[in-house]
């Protein structure tokens, strides 16, 4: 099946600012700019399918067991790529890596973070430096190799930090406090881009 993946435990910082949305005072703080409102809606709609989940555990713990793996039929491997591929498909629509017969894709999404990264890479929608935006895909590269972790920007926080949403956190899904400087890059998803793919093929 997927190659497993890496989740680093040791870079985890709940996020405690009073700018994230869910917490008071906090909004969304134009999420959807009428000029990319476009562009950026599949990110939002998969951020707010995986807002429904934040504090879900792994059921036994450290088994990476949770339903997300049984929807994807990966039950017991590392979870967090296959949280966003549950949050991108069933929130937005979106099928991660759609199109690709790389490592951990099925019909579902996919359950490896390098597949994932080389996959927005390969369709321009990978961001090397770009201030994220709620529902941008972050992919963290701890040890300088192949990247390791993923998750999904909430809110940014200004002053280089982010908060995102994680599966795969501490054996749940979590808010996460993070500086810019932890991160290999963003991934923006475009709509329509599998009919986009299908066109260009014909």
């Amino acid at each position: 099946m997927s190659k497993p993946h890496t989740s680093n435990k040791k870079r985890t910082v709940e996020c405690q600012s009073r700018a994230c949305p869910l917490r008071p005072g906090g909004s969304l703080g134009g999420a959807v700019n009428a000029t990319d409102s476009v562009a950026a809606a599949p990110g939002p709609r998969a951020l707010a399918q995986a807002r429904k989940f934040v504090g879900v555990q792994e059921h036994p713990p450290g088994s990476n067991r949770t339903l997300f793996g049984r929807w994807f039929g990966a039950d017991g491997e590392p979870w967090c790529a296959i949280f966003l591929s549950y949050c991108f498909k069933v929130g937005a629509g979106i099928v991660l890596c759609g199109g690709s017969a790389a490592t951990g894709v099925t019909a579902n999404g996919c359950s490896y973070v390098p597949t994932l990264a080389d996959w927005l890479r390969d369709t321009s929608q990978w961001l090397d430096s770009a201030r994220p935006r709620p529902g941008d895909i972050v992919v963290f590269n701890w040890d300088g190799g192949e990247p390791d972790h993923a998750g999904i920007v909430e809110h940014d926080l200004g002053g280089g930090r982010f908060c995102s949403i994680e599966g795969n956190s501490d054996d749940q899904v979590a808010r996460r406090d993070h500086s810019s400087g932890d991160v290999e890059g963003f991934g923006r998803i475009r709509p329509y881009l599998d009919a986009e793919l299908q066109l260009s093929r014909q």
